[in-house]
Protein backbone atom coordinates (compact mmCIF):
# COMPACT_ATOMS: atom_id res chain seq x y z
CA UNK A 1 0.00 0.00 0.00
CA UNK A 2 1.39 3.72 -0.69
CA UNK A 3 1.33 5.82 1.76
CA UNK A 4 -1.13 9.50 1.66
CA UNK A 5 -1.91 12.03 4.11
CA UNK A 6 -4.50 14.92 3.91
CA UNK A 7 -4.40 18.35 4.88
CA UNK A 8 -7.57 19.99 5.71
CA UNK A 9 -10.11 17.18 4.47
CA UNK A 10 -8.59 17.88 0.70
CA UNK A 11 -10.30 14.64 -0.57
CA UNK A 12 -11.26 15.17 -4.38
CA UNK A 13 -8.22 16.47 -5.91
CA UNK A 14 -4.37 16.96 -5.96
CA UNK A 15 -1.63 16.04 -7.64
CA UNK A 16 2.05 13.97 -7.61
CA UNK A 17 4.17 11.96 -8.87
CA UNK A 18 7.90 12.13 -10.34
CA UNK A 19 10.67 10.31 -10.04
CA UNK A 20 14.16 9.63 -11.61
CA UNK A 21 16.58 11.01 -9.42
CA UNK A 22 20.04 11.13 -11.25
CA UNK A 23 21.28 8.01 -12.50
CA UNK A 24 24.99 7.76 -12.08
CA UNK A 25 27.48 6.38 -14.79
CA UNK A 26 29.81 3.37 -13.23
CA UNK A 27 33.02 5.05 -14.63
CA UNK A 28 34.06 8.26 -14.51
CA UNK A 29 35.13 9.73 -17.65
CA UNK A 30 36.78 12.95 -18.44
CA UNK A 31 33.82 14.65 -19.94
CA UNK A 32 31.80 13.29 -17.82
CA UNK A 33 30.14 15.63 -14.41
CA UNK A 34 30.01 13.33 -11.49
CA UNK A 35 26.55 12.32 -10.03
CA UNK A 36 25.06 14.36 -8.09
CA UNK A 37 24.19 13.40 -4.40
CA UNK A 38 20.72 13.47 -4.01
CA UNK A 39 19.48 13.57 -0.57
CA UNK A 40 16.68 10.42 -0.17
CA UNK A 41 15.90 10.93 3.40
CA UNK A 42 12.03 10.44 4.33
CA UNK A 43 10.28 13.87 2.76
CA UNK A 44 6.89 14.81 3.34
CA UNK A 45 6.31 16.77 -0.05
CA UNK A 46 2.82 18.56 0.45
CA UNK A 47 1.06 18.99 -3.08
CA UNK A 48 -1.64 21.77 -3.65
CA UNK A 49 -4.66 21.60 -6.01
CA UNK A 50 -7.34 19.98 -7.63
CA UNK A 51 -6.94 16.44 -9.24
CA UNK A 52 -9.07 13.53 -9.19
CA UNK A 53 -8.61 11.02 -6.84
CA UNK A 54 -8.29 8.30 -10.10
CA UNK A 55 -5.46 10.34 -11.13
CA UNK A 56 -3.95 11.26 -7.81
CA UNK A 57 -4.18 7.16 -6.89
CA UNK A 58 -1.77 6.67 -10.20
CA UNK A 59 0.42 9.25 -9.24
CA UNK A 60 0.63 8.40 -5.79
CA UNK A 61 1.34 4.58 -5.98
CA UNK A 62 3.83 5.22 -8.99
CA UNK A 63 5.91 7.56 -6.78
CA UNK A 64 5.41 5.32 -3.63
CA UNK A 65 7.20 2.33 -6.25
CA UNK A 66 10.05 4.58 -7.40
CA UNK A 67 10.85 6.58 -4.31
CA UNK A 68 9.47 4.85 -0.50
CA UNK A 69 11.24 7.36 0.65
CA UNK A 70 8.72 9.57 -0.29
CA UNK A 71 5.12 10.91 1.83
CA UNK A 72 2.93 12.86 -0.50
CA UNK A 73 0.41 15.01 1.00
CA UNK A 74 -2.11 16.86 -0.58
CA UNK A 75 -4.19 20.03 0.12
CA UNK A 76 -7.19 20.74 -1.99
CA UNK A 77 -7.28 24.62 -2.80
CA UNK A 78 -11.03 24.15 -3.79
CA UNK A 79 -12.04 23.64 0.14
CA UNK A 80 -13.09 26.96 2.34
CA UNK A 81 -9.94 28.70 3.28
CA UNK A 82 -7.11 26.51 1.01
CA UNK A 83 -6.61 28.83 -1.65
CA UNK A 84 -2.86 29.01 -2.25
CA UNK A 85 -3.08 32.90 -1.09
CA UNK A 86 -4.42 31.58 2.07
CA UNK A 87 -2.52 29.02 2.77
CA UNK A 88 1.02 31.48 2.00
CA UNK A 89 -1.12 33.62 4.68
CA UNK A 90 -1.26 30.73 7.10
CA UNK A 91 2.21 30.10 7.00
CA UNK A 92 1.42 26.53 4.96
CA UNK A 93 3.64 27.01 1.52
CA UNK A 94 3.17 23.50 -0.46
CA UNK A 95 6.20 22.30 -1.76
CA UNK A 96 4.38 21.90 -5.53
CA UNK A 97 1.52 23.58 -6.60
CA UNK A 98 -1.28 22.64 -9.73
CA UNK A 99 -1.77 25.33 -12.04
CA UNK A 100 -2.64 25.85 -15.51
CA UNK A 101 -0.23 28.60 -17.44
CA UNK A 102 -2.26 31.57 -17.22
CA UNK A 103 -2.99 31.05 -13.32
CA UNK A 104 0.92 30.71 -12.61
CA UNK A 105 1.75 34.84 -12.61
CA UNK A 106 -0.19 36.11 -8.69
CA UNK A 107 2.09 33.20 -7.47
CA UNK A 108 4.96 35.67 -8.39
CA UNK A 109 3.95 38.60 -6.32
CA UNK A 110 3.60 35.85 -3.01
CA UNK A 111 7.48 35.16 -3.64
CA UNK A 112 7.01 31.54 -4.81
CA UNK A 113 8.75 31.37 -7.95
CA UNK A 114 11.63 28.82 -8.04
CA UNK A 115 14.43 28.27 -11.25
CA UNK A 116 13.25 24.84 -12.08
CA UNK A 117 16.36 24.71 -14.91
CA UNK A 118 18.20 23.98 -11.11
CA UNK A 119 16.46 21.07 -10.32
CA UNK A 120 16.56 19.89 -13.85
CA UNK A 121 20.40 19.84 -13.83
CA UNK A 122 20.79 18.44 -10.73
CA UNK A 123 18.51 15.60 -11.44
CA UNK A 124 19.57 15.08 -14.98
CA UNK A 125 16.03 15.36 -16.63
CA UNK A 126 15.76 15.67 -20.55
CA UNK A 127 13.64 18.56 -21.23
CA UNK A 128 13.96 17.96 -24.73
CA UNK A 129 11.38 14.62 -23.78
CA UNK A 130 8.61 17.04 -23.80
CA UNK A 131 6.79 19.18 -26.46
CA UNK A 132 8.62 22.78 -26.25
CA UNK A 133 5.28 24.55 -26.59
CA UNK A 134 4.51 23.48 -23.05
CA UNK A 135 7.80 25.02 -21.62
CA UNK A 136 7.10 28.14 -23.85
CA UNK A 137 3.88 28.64 -22.61
CA UNK A 138 4.55 28.41 -18.85
CA UNK A 139 7.42 30.86 -19.21
CA UNK A 140 4.60 33.31 -21.25
CA UNK A 141 2.41 32.69 -18.28
CA UNK A 142 4.79 33.18 -15.60
CA UNK A 143 6.31 36.34 -17.36
CA UNK A 144 9.61 34.92 -16.32
CA UNK A 145 12.40 34.04 -18.58
CA UNK A 146 13.09 30.44 -16.55
CA UNK A 147 10.81 27.76 -15.70
CA UNK A 148 9.02 27.76 -12.54
CA UNK A 149 7.71 24.40 -13.13
CA UNK A 150 6.82 21.64 -15.78
CA UNK A 151 3.74 19.96 -17.40
CA UNK A 152 2.46 17.13 -16.22
CA UNK A 153 -0.78 16.93 -19.11
CA UNK A 154 -2.71 18.64 -21.41
CA UNK A 155 -6.43 19.32 -22.32
CA UNK A 156 -7.15 17.96 -26.04
CA UNK A 157 -10.04 19.65 -29.00
CA UNK A 158 -11.17 18.34 -31.34
CA UNK A 159 -14.61 18.55 -33.57
CA UNK A 160 -17.18 15.73 -32.63
CA UNK A 161 -20.33 14.94 -34.87
CA UNK A 162 -23.38 12.92 -34.49
CA UNK A 163 -23.10 10.06 -37.02
CA UNK A 164 -26.97 9.53 -37.18
CA UNK A 165 -27.99 12.82 -38.13
CA UNK A 166 -25.22 13.33 -41.28
CA UNK A 167 -26.81 9.91 -42.13
CA UNK A 168 -30.23 11.22 -41.98
CA UNK A 169 -29.74 14.29 -43.87
CA UNK A 170 -26.92 12.54 -46.29
CA UNK A 171 -24.06 14.21 -45.80
CA UNK A 172 -20.62 12.25 -45.68
CA UNK A 173 -18.72 12.13 -42.40
CA UNK A 174 -16.36 15.01 -41.17
CA UNK A 175 -12.18 14.06 -41.67
CA UNK A 176 -9.21 15.15 -39.80
CA UNK A 177 -7.12 17.72 -41.02
CA UNK A 178 -10.44 19.80 -42.41
CA UNK A 179 -10.71 23.45 -42.07
CA UNK A 180 -13.41 25.89 -41.18
CA UNK A 181 -14.96 26.57 -44.68
CA UNK A 182 -15.13 23.18 -44.98
CA UNK A 183 -16.79 22.50 -41.92
CA UNK A 184 -18.98 26.06 -42.38
CA UNK A 185 -20.09 23.96 -45.42
CA UNK A 186 -21.23 20.83 -43.91
CA UNK A 187 -23.16 22.79 -41.51
CA UNK A 188 -25.68 24.89 -44.20
CA UNK A 189 -26.66 21.06 -45.42
CA UNK A 190 -27.29 19.81 -41.44
CA UNK A 191 -28.84 23.14 -40.17
CA UNK A 192 -32.76 22.81 -40.45
CA UNK A 193 -36.05 22.44 -38.84
CA UNK A 194 -37.51 18.74 -38.98
CA UNK A 195 -40.67 17.84 -37.73
CA UNK A 196 -41.28 20.62 -35.51
CA UNK A 197 -37.30 20.48 -34.46
CA UNK A 198 -34.73 22.85 -34.59
CA UNK A 199 -31.21 20.91 -35.73
CA UNK A 200 -27.83 23.19 -35.77
CA UNK A 201 -25.32 21.67 -38.08
CA UNK A 202 -22.49 23.31 -35.64
CA UNK A 203 -22.30 24.96 -32.33
CA UNK A 204 -18.58 26.36 -32.47
CA UNK A 205 -18.11 26.68 -28.82
CA UNK A 206 -17.13 29.99 -27.67
CA UNK A 207 -15.18 32.50 -29.91
CA UNK A 208 -12.37 32.36 -27.33
CA UNK A 209 -10.83 29.34 -28.81
CA UNK A 210 -10.72 30.94 -31.99
CA UNK A 211 -8.88 33.75 -30.52
CA UNK A 212 -6.53 30.61 -28.99
CA UNK A 213 -6.21 29.03 -31.94
CA UNK A 214 -4.67 31.99 -33.40
CA UNK A 215 -2.51 33.48 -30.80
CA UNK A 216 -4.22 36.93 -30.62
CA UNK A 217 -3.03 38.84 -27.85
CA UNK A 218 -5.35 40.50 -25.39
CA UNK A 219 -3.22 42.89 -24.04
CA UNK A 220 -0.03 44.84 -25.30
CA UNK A 221 1.98 43.79 -22.41
CA UNK A 222 4.74 46.17 -23.39
CA UNK A 223 2.40 49.28 -23.41
CA UNK A 224 -0.24 48.15 -21.22
CA UNK A 225 -3.03 48.26 -22.88
CA UNK A 226 -5.64 46.26 -24.68
CA UNK A 227 -5.80 44.98 -28.56
CA UNK A 228 -9.27 44.51 -29.16
CA UNK A 229 -9.32 46.60 -32.20
CA UNK A 230 -6.78 44.88 -33.61
CA UNK A 231 -7.57 43.77 -37.22
CA UNK A 232 -7.10 39.73 -36.03
CA UNK A 233 -10.06 40.31 -33.25
CA UNK A 234 -12.45 41.77 -36.24
CA UNK A 235 -11.87 39.45 -38.64
CA UNK A 236 -11.83 36.75 -35.75
CA UNK A 237 -15.61 37.93 -35.13
CA UNK A 238 -16.65 38.29 -38.45
CA UNK A 239 -15.49 34.47 -39.16
CA UNK A 240 -17.53 33.20 -35.69
CA UNK A 241 -20.74 35.20 -36.54
CA UNK A 242 -20.88 32.98 -40.00
CA UNK A 243 -20.40 29.82 -38.02
CA UNK A 244 -22.94 30.86 -35.39
CA UNK A 245 -25.61 31.36 -38.23
CA UNK A 246 -24.62 28.25 -40.77
CA UNK A 247 -27.32 27.98 -42.68
CA UNK A 248 -29.61 30.26 -41.65
CA UNK A 249 -30.48 29.63 -37.98
CA UNK A 250 -28.62 31.62 -35.64
CA UNK A 251 -27.44 28.60 -32.39
CA UNK A 252 -29.80 30.12 -29.62
CA UNK A 253 -28.18 31.30 -26.86
CA UNK A 254 -29.53 29.22 -24.18
CA UNK A 255 -28.39 25.85 -26.21
CA UNK A 256 -25.07 24.80 -24.40
CA UNK A 257 -23.07 23.32 -27.20
CA UNK A 258 -22.09 20.41 -25.42
CA UNK A 259 -25.44 19.62 -24.35
CA UNK A 260 -26.92 20.41 -27.14
CA UNK A 261 -24.72 17.93 -29.08
CA UNK A 262 -25.30 14.94 -26.17
CA UNK A 263 -29.08 15.49 -26.73
CA UNK A 264 -28.80 15.18 -30.58
CA UNK A 265 -29.69 18.58 -31.54
CA UNK A 266 -26.22 19.78 -33.00
CA UNK A 267 -25.05 17.86 -35.51
CA UNK A 268 -20.87 18.67 -34.84
CA UNK A 269 -19.53 20.99 -32.10
CA UNK A 270 -16.10 21.76 -30.55
CA UNK A 271 -15.56 19.48 -27.65
CA UNK A 272 -12.32 18.75 -25.52
CA UNK A 273 -11.21 15.50 -23.48
CA UNK A 274 -12.26 16.18 -20.42
CA UNK A 275 -16.07 15.23 -22.40
CA UNK A 276 -15.11 12.02 -23.68
CA UNK A 277 -16.08 9.86 -20.89
CA UNK A 278 -19.82 11.50 -20.32
CA UNK A 279 -20.11 11.51 -24.33
CA UNK A 280 -19.74 7.77 -24.51
CA UNK A 281 -21.97 7.50 -21.44
CA UNK A 282 -25.11 8.98 -23.51
CA UNK A 283 -26.85 6.66 -24.59
CA UNK A 284 -28.24 6.30 -28.03
CA UNK A 285 -25.98 8.56 -28.89
CA UNK A 286 -24.00 7.42 -31.98
CA UNK A 287 -20.88 10.21 -32.14
CA UNK A 288 -17.11 10.18 -33.33
CA UNK A 289 -14.66 13.05 -33.94
CA UNK A 290 -11.96 14.32 -35.85
CA UNK A 291 -9.04 17.01 -35.66
CA UNK A 292 -10.14 20.42 -34.53
CA UNK A 293 -11.23 22.90 -37.77
CA UNK A 294 -7.87 24.57 -39.30
CA UNK A 295 -8.15 28.00 -39.61
CA UNK A 296 -5.38 29.38 -42.95
CA UNK A 297 -3.99 31.90 -40.59
CA UNK A 298 -2.48 29.65 -38.43
CA UNK A 299 -1.56 26.39 -40.49
CA UNK A 300 -1.38 23.30 -38.64
CA UNK A 301 -2.50 24.75 -35.67
CA UNK A 302 -5.57 22.79 -33.49
CA UNK A 303 -5.78 24.89 -29.82
CA UNK A 304 -3.49 26.48 -27.54
CA UNK A 305 -1.77 24.75 -25.00
CA UNK A 306 -3.99 23.94 -22.11
CA UNK A 307 -1.55 22.11 -20.07
CA UNK A 308 -1.69 21.48 -16.01
CA UNK A 309 1.99 22.24 -14.92
CA UNK A 310 3.71 21.59 -11.56
CA UNK A 311 5.21 24.54 -10.07
CA UNK A 312 8.09 24.21 -7.28
CA UNK A 313 7.81 26.60 -4.39
CA UNK A 314 10.67 28.67 -3.61
CA UNK A 315 10.33 27.93 -0.03
CA UNK A 316 10.38 24.35 -0.19
CA UNK A 317 12.68 22.74 2.07
CA UNK A 318 12.43 19.21 0.18
CA UNK A 319 12.87 20.33 -3.51
CA UNK A 320 15.05 17.33 -4.80
CA UNK A 321 11.85 15.16 -3.49
CA UNK A 322 9.78 17.08 -5.05
CA UNK A 323 11.37 17.42 -8.33
CA UNK A 324 11.21 13.40 -7.86
CA UNK A 325 7.53 13.40 -7.90
CA UNK A 326 7.21 15.35 -10.97
CA UNK A 327 9.86 12.91 -12.84
CA UNK A 328 7.66 10.27 -11.89
CA UNK A 329 4.93 11.67 -13.57
CA UNK A 330 6.53 12.45 -16.48
CA UNK A 331 7.71 8.94 -17.08
CA UNK A 332 6.78 6.66 -19.84
CA UNK A 333 5.09 4.40 -17.78
CA UNK A 334 2.42 7.49 -15.99
CA UNK A 335 2.65 9.39 -19.18
CA UNK A 336 0.80 6.60 -20.54
CA UNK A 337 -1.61 5.52 -18.24
CA UNK A 338 -2.53 9.10 -18.15
CA UNK A 339 -3.15 9.17 -22.03
CA UNK A 340 -4.80 5.87 -22.08
CA UNK A 341 -7.46 8.07 -19.41
CA UNK A 342 -7.85 10.15 -21.99
CA UNK A 343 -5.68 12.85 -21.12
CA UNK A 344 -3.09 14.31 -23.66
CA UNK A 345 0.67 13.40 -22.75
CA UNK A 346 3.10 16.64 -22.76
CA UNK A 347 5.89 14.20 -24.12
CA UNK A 348 7.24 14.07 -27.87
CA UNK A 349 6.87 10.38 -27.44
CA UNK A 350 4.26 9.13 -30.29
CA UNK A 351 4.01 5.47 -28.74
CA UNK A 352 2.35 7.23 -25.48
CA UNK A 353 0.16 10.02 -27.77
CA UNK A 354 -1.35 6.87 -29.63
CA UNK A 355 -2.44 4.85 -26.21
CA UNK A 356 -4.99 7.37 -26.12
CA UNK A 357 -8.65 7.16 -24.43
CA UNK A 358 -7.92 3.34 -24.98
CA UNK A 359 -8.23 2.07 -20.98
CA UNK A 360 -12.17 3.19 -22.08
CA UNK A 361 -13.58 0.57 -24.29
CA UNK A 362 -16.31 2.57 -24.94
CA UNK A 363 -13.66 4.73 -26.81
CA UNK A 364 -11.57 2.20 -28.32
CA UNK A 365 -13.16 2.54 -31.92
CA UNK A 366 -13.68 5.96 -31.85
CA UNK A 367 -11.44 8.63 -33.21
CA UNK A 368 -10.14 9.84 -30.17
CA UNK A 369 -6.23 10.12 -31.18
CA UNK A 370 -7.34 12.96 -33.50
CA UNK A 371 -7.17 15.37 -29.52
CA UNK A 372 -3.30 14.54 -29.82
CA UNK A 373 -2.45 15.52 -33.44
CA UNK A 374 -3.06 18.77 -34.33
CA UNK A 375 0.18 21.06 -33.38
CA UNK A 376 -0.66 23.67 -30.30
CA UNK A 377 -0.26 27.58 -29.96
CA UNK A 378 1.42 28.98 -26.89
CA UNK A 379 -0.69 30.81 -24.77
CA UNK A 380 -1.43 34.26 -25.01
CA UNK A 381 -1.07 35.97 -21.02
CA UNK A 382 -3.42 38.56 -19.77
CA UNK A 383 -0.94 39.76 -17.38
CA UNK A 384 -3.57 42.07 -14.77
CA UNK A 385 -5.77 40.13 -12.21
CA UNK A 386 -8.56 41.64 -13.69
CA UNK A 387 -11.94 41.58 -11.51
CA UNK A 388 -13.59 40.23 -15.02
CA UNK A 389 -11.20 38.25 -17.02
CA UNK A 390 -10.71 39.17 -20.47
CA UNK A 391 -11.72 36.10 -22.29
CA UNK A 392 -15.11 36.34 -20.60
CA UNK A 393 -15.49 40.35 -21.36
CA UNK A 394 -14.91 39.24 -25.12
CA UNK A 395 -17.04 36.29 -25.05
CA UNK A 396 -19.80 39.03 -23.17
CA UNK A 397 -19.11 41.11 -26.44
CA UNK A 398 -19.31 38.73 -29.17
CA UNK A 399 -22.50 37.51 -27.43
CA UNK A 400 -23.91 41.19 -27.65
CA UNK A 401 -23.15 40.99 -31.50
CA UNK A 402 -24.83 37.71 -31.90
CA UNK A 403 -28.26 38.58 -30.40
CA UNK A 404 -28.23 42.18 -29.78
CA UNK A 405 -27.11 43.08 -33.41
CA UNK A 406 -24.52 45.29 -31.87
CA UNK A 407 -21.73 46.19 -34.86
CA UNK A 408 -18.34 44.74 -34.36
CA UNK A 409 -16.56 47.75 -34.86
CA UNK A 410 -18.68 48.90 -31.86
CA UNK A 411 -18.40 46.19 -29.50
CA UNK A 412 -15.01 45.75 -29.55
CA UNK A 413 -14.33 49.25 -28.97
CA UNK A 414 -16.36 49.09 -25.83
CA UNK A 415 -14.37 46.35 -25.36
CA UNK A 416 -10.93 47.69 -25.21
CA UNK A 417 -12.39 50.89 -23.39
CA UNK A 418 -13.35 48.74 -20.64
CA UNK A 419 -10.07 46.91 -20.16
CA UNK A 420 -7.79 49.96 -20.71
CA UNK A 421 -9.82 51.51 -17.87
CA UNK A 422 -9.24 48.64 -15.71
CA UNK A 423 -5.20 48.75 -16.55
CA UNK A 424 -4.86 52.13 -15.21
CA UNK A 425 -6.40 51.11 -12.15
CA UNK A 426 -4.76 48.55 -11.50
CA UNK A 427 -1.73 50.81 -12.61
CA UNK A 428 -2.84 53.15 -9.47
Amino acid sequence: MFKIKMIAGAMVVSLMAVAAAGCGSKGKEPETAPTPVINNDPAIVRLAGQLTNEDFTVFAKSVQKKYPHITIERINTAEKGQSVPELVAAGIIPDLILAPPLNILPFQALGLYYKVEELVTRHRFDLNRIKPEYLESIKVGSFSDYLVGLPIYNNGFGLFYNKDLFDRFGVPYPKDGMTWQEVTEMAVKLTRVENGVAYYGLHPNSVMWGAYQLGLPFIDTANNKSMFQSQGWKDLFQMWQRLYTAGGNIVPKALAAIKGFQDGQIAMTMGYSSILDATAKVKDLNWDMVTYPINPDAPGIGQRVDSINLVVTAQSKVKDAAFQVIEVILSEEVQTELSRSGKVSVLKDQKVHDQFGQSNADLQKKNVVALTKPKLAIVQPFKFPFATNPATLINNTFNSVIYDQKDINTALREAEEKVNTDIQLLLK
